[in-house]
């Protein structure tokens, strides 16, 4: 439909107002989102970071670096293509679903400019949500047209993509296949050659990921999903003991096990030999989720809408649009729409395939906000079938074009306000850092000592140090052992080594030491490296 394409273009001028000048106001955050474009600029095969480690989202990576050579600008361009991406595709699900075009492109929008989308870090669960989101709407669209065998075979495959991006969604494969093979057994009758060239390629992509990267559950880090439980546990625990969360993973892990034991590693051990704290650990990543769910409705839905408006303003501005809405509404028509509306069970079960890895690792590992925007999905889907339920009153002095004209009226208005919103530049230390640290041209290979990941924006030029590594009270003797000669003081670092006497008695003499000490940002970050690097 032409329409759809005019809400496709609309959508794309809003993104593309979201991401304008991104570097400008959105700052570099470090963590597992730098960890995989570090995988991208080295990406190869076989994958270095192993199956568990998104190796297709490394791959996506380094097909833009083709054409992004510059490492920074490439992790702003992903940034904000994935967001992009991620309000059309919603448009296209809500449309799939006979959504009324000005419903699905104001919640698209929404969305799109939510604290779900574009915040999200890190940025890789950005990746399968539009996979899935996707490829729901594809099944939505040609349900009618489609056969179920064929259906399941594009959600098992989709299920195998996301998890080379994020193994869990392994188990959406495994699902997958299995209702692929219940519906081409009952469809068996109807199937043609051009069928079972769908299954034969189906298989041949199947084996071919397999072989070029492993099995994503049960092959490389396999120790990822147990210490993401330890540490999730932590999280919980400290909050059930009112004390504050151990500031490094180490000191995490440790907490974990002089808790549960050292014989437990992973929720199956702590069910066995701690079945209590195991019980409590889901209960209250259940209420988490339900209670954050909520809050992420109300934020995608209302807040993103009136957010940087004066609260009694947008509250009383809110109340007045609800409660002529409410007004509006011929409720017992609806009643008998909700009754009658026809309800695709398999179309249900397909979503629900696709995004149970996600509500399985909420409860047994943690509610973190990369996880629940998968769970939005299943919001979108609830919300698609109550506003097409919706029946309004008739208005006799109410122009036929009236809505269409106050919607678009609303609409040129919150794009406004959003144009000026991220025109606003804002402090971005971390960015300034990494444009700072790359203007270098070091005469030998960096030896650096940090916390975050900025030796990625280093590329190859580099080697790592921890700072756990640093265990003695002599900070000067550490560097020289370690041959370092390159250490960013961030914030971060800066409160590391506040309190150590052997860092402070380093930097009182840095110069002595061989280190210059250069001003990185404005925010009173700074570098020391050593004279004969420059």
């Amino acid at each position: 439909m032409r329409i759809n394409w005019l809400g496709f273009l609309i959508i794309l001028i809003a993104g593309v107002i979201l991401v304008h000048n991104l570097s400008a106001w959105k700052d570099v955050e470090f963590g597992d989102e730098t960890t995989y474009l570090g995988s991208g600029l080295a990406f190869s095969i076989p994958f270095k970071g192993g199956a568990q480690w998104g190796p297709l989202y490394a791959a996506w990576y380094a097909f833009w670096h083709l054409f992004v050579p510059n490492t920074l600008d490439l992790y702003y361009f992903n940034w904000g293509l994935l967001s992009i991406l991620a309000g059309l595709v919603v448009f296209l699900f809500f449309r799939s679903q006979t959504l009324p075009f000005w419903a699905s492109l104001w919640l698209a929008i929404l969305f799109l400019y939510s604290t779900q989308n574009l915040p999200l870090n890190p940025k890789i669960s950005i990746a399968p949500f539009c996979l899935i989101v996707g490829t729901l709407a594809a099944i939505y669209f040609n349900g009618q047209f489609w056969p179920k065998s064929f259906q399941f075979l594009l959600v098992s495959l989709i299920g195998l993509v996301c998890a080379y991006i994020r193994p869990e969604f392994y188990v959406s494969f495994l699902l997958g296949v299995v209702l692929s093979v219940f519906w081409i057994w009952k469809e068996r009758m109807l199937m043609h050659k051009t069928f079972w060239g769908i299954i034969a390629t189906f298989s041949v992509l199947v084996v071919l990921l397999h072989v070029l990267f492993e099995n994503p559950l049960f092959s490389g880090d396999s120790s990822r999903s147990a210490v993401a439980f330890q540490q999730h546990f932590i999280v919980n625990y400290s909050a059930w003991q009112h004390q504050p969360e151990p500031s490094t993973i180490e000191a995490q892990l440790k907490l974990f096990h002089q808790v549960l034991g050292d014989d437990v590693n992973t929720f199956t051990d702590a069910l066995v030999h701690q079945p209590s704290w195991a019980i409590k650990h889901v209960f209250t990543n259940l209420i988490h989720t339900l209670t954050a769910n909520l809050h992420n409705v109300v934020d995608t839905f209302y807040h993103t809408l009136f957010r940087g408006w004066y609260s009694p303003w947008r509250t009383a501005l809110a109340g007045i649009f609800v409660i002529l809405g409410l007004s509006l509404i011929n409720y017992r028509n609806t009643w008998q729409n909700i009754r009658k509306s026809p309800f695709d069970l398999w179309g249900f079960i397909a979503l629900i395939v696709l995004i149970l890895p996600t509500l399985i690792a909420t409860l047994l590992i943690y509610p973190r906000t990369h996880y629940l925007v998968f769970h939005l999905i299943l919001i979108l889907w609830l919300l698609t079938y109550l506003i097409n339920a919706l029946s309004f009153r008739k208005i006799a002095l109410w122009p036929v074009n009236a809505p269409t004209i106050f919607l678009t009226s609303a609409l040129v208005l919150f794009l406004g306000i959003k144009v000026w919103e991220y025109h606003q530049p804002k402090p971005t230390p971390s960015a300034d850092n990494v444009r700072f640290i790359t203007k270098i041209t070091p005469k030998i290979r960096l030896r650096v000592l940090e916390r975050d990941w900025y030796r990625v924006f280093l590329k190859e030029s580099s080697d790592w140090i921890h700072v756990e590594e640093y265990t003695s009270n002599n900070f000067s003797n550490f560097v020289k052992e370690k041959d370092v000669n390159f250490i960013l003081m961030t914030h971060d670092m800066q409160a590391y080594f506040e309190k150590d006497e052997g860092f402070q008695a380093f930097l009182k003499n840095h110069s002595a030491e061989g280190f210059a000490k250069l001003k990185t940002n404005s925010e009173g970050d700074y570098l020391l490296i050593k004279k004969t690097v420059l």
